[in-house]
């Protein structure tokens, strides 16, 4: 699977730091805003303990670097002994999927595009915003039987963001 935690880090990193403020503080029951359920962390003492399972050593890795930042402000020593990378044996293109979305206008379609890019943890194989100037796009990314539907969309004034990804 393609995955994207450096932009989706990016995007997020404010939201990340105050993720840990509150786990530190000892007021969050919130999920980690990348990897979400995943992961379980919690402050015994001067010892901070991630367990849970990712899917890369890559996500491992950046979790670990999140965590190893807290040394030193009432942490002194990390345990992730019971974090795991899960290497997934999945086929590549098993879990491709083509996924639409409509829009009032380009505008709203750009900002909804650019969040799903900066906030996702799988990067798209393809990606288009398709309006009144580009449904030629459309027979490129879709199976014919949605061709129709979604022409009528456009022809509406709808704004579609197009994405195909791979979940494998």
């Amino acid at each position: 699977m393609r995955r994207s935690t450096t932009r989706a880090r990016q995007g997020g990193g404010s939201r990340i730091a105050a993720w840990w403020d509150a786990v530190l503080a000892g007021e969050s029951d919130e999920p980690h805003p990348i990897f979400g359920e995943r992961i379980s962390v919690r402050v015994t003492g001067e010892r901070l303990v991630i367990s849970g399972e990712l899917e890369r050593d890559e996500d491992r890795d950046a979790l670990l670097q999140q965590a190893r930042a807290r040394i030193g402000h009432g942490i002194r020593e990390l345990d992730a002994a019971r974090l795991r990378v899960a290497h997934g044996h999945e086929r590549p293109g098993l879990l491709d999927q083509t996924l639409v979305a409509a829009f009032p206008d380009r505008e709203t379609a750009d900002l909804a595009r650019k969040f799903v890019l900066e906030h996702s943890r799988v990067t798209p194989k393809s990606e288009s915003v398709i309006d009144g100037t580009n449904t030629g796009y459309l027979r490129k990314m879709l199976p014919e039987e949605f061709l129709e539907d979604l022409r009528r969309r456009v022809e509406r004034g709808d704004v579609l963001v197009v994405l195909r990804v791979d979940e494998t």
